[in-house]
């Protein structure tokens, strides 16, 4: 992430607005709508990096809970510096409260589950959605993954499990999508079974069947809708690609102090 913020830098060496002066000035950014804050932590990093002295300060904390207009942060130092990198901020911000706040919206549907993040993919995005699903309330369990593409190496879903459970501690997650697949792992020694584009009957049936054996995740596509049915199910995690590819950018504002 640092190498992300640098690159930002980078690209804003140089610029700068003509109506806008070197005097020094204070930045005010809010929220424009209720949710979860999530982001301040990164944007002073990332101001931390550039070559201006500015001065930063947290009006709230990453995770808590922010009414309409209320204050995030605030930084003082040259206005045309500062003018140059806002963009940046509000959008880094607006992001990473948007992820943060549904994760939270989907917890609060959830009577017996939690939220956790499964690290599905290693880029600059996924490394900025992680910590905001953290802010959001999401765990981060450090699992073995068997992917489809293991699953296939090896011929099975249970060897690959038994290989997995040989050669490694973590405790092993491997993914379903269809309630038969269930059926065919329901005695190996996996740890943790996501169920994945299963419809809603499937899911229970699966629930009923486990007993609380393995450990169950929830993924695939689930919309906020689906939480209606699913949220009183008695299972461990759940998790959705929505949170990172879904999730819309807050709306986050600037007021311009003296």
């Amino acid at each position: 992430m640092l190498r992300y913020f640098e690159t930002i830098i980078e690209s804003l060496r140089g610029k700068q607005n003509p109506m806008v002066d070197n005097t020094q000035g204070v930045f005010y950014l809010f929220s424009k709508e209720e949710g979860i804050v999530s982001g301040l932590d990164e944007i002073q990093t990332l101001l931390n990096l550039y070559d201006i002295e500015i001065a930063f300060r947290k009006h709230k904390n990453n995770g808590q809970s922010v009414k309409r207009g209320e204050i995030l942060c605030s930084m003082q130092g040259e206005k045309a510096s500062i003018y140059i990198i806002l963009p940046t901020l509000t959008y880094l911000v607006g992001k990473m409260m948007g992820i943060a706040s549904l994760v939270r919206l989907y917890q609060s549907k959830l009577q017996y589950a939690g939220i956790i993040d499964l690290n599905e993919f290693s880029t600059i995005e996924t490394a900025i959605s992680a910590k905001a699903m953290k802010d959001g309330g999401a765990q981060n369990l450090d699992l073995f993954k068997l992917d489809e593409t293991l699953i296939e190496l090896y011929g099975n879903r249970v060897l690959a499990i038994e290989k997995a459970k040989t050669i490694q501690e973590k405790p092993v997650m491997v993914e379903i999508t269809d309630i038969q697949q269930f059926y065919e792992i329901d005695s190996t020694s996996v740890d943790y079974i996501c169920l994945k584009y299963l419809n809603d009957e499937a899911i229970r049936r699966i629930i009923l069947d486990n007993r609380g054996k393995k450990r169950l995740i929830i993924g695939g596509l689930i919309l906020p809708q689906r939480l209606d049915v699913i949220g009183s199910y008695q299972f461990d995690f759940l998790y959705t690609s929505l949170f990172s590819n879904a999730s819309r950018i807050y709306d986050i504002g600037v007021k311009v102090g003296v």
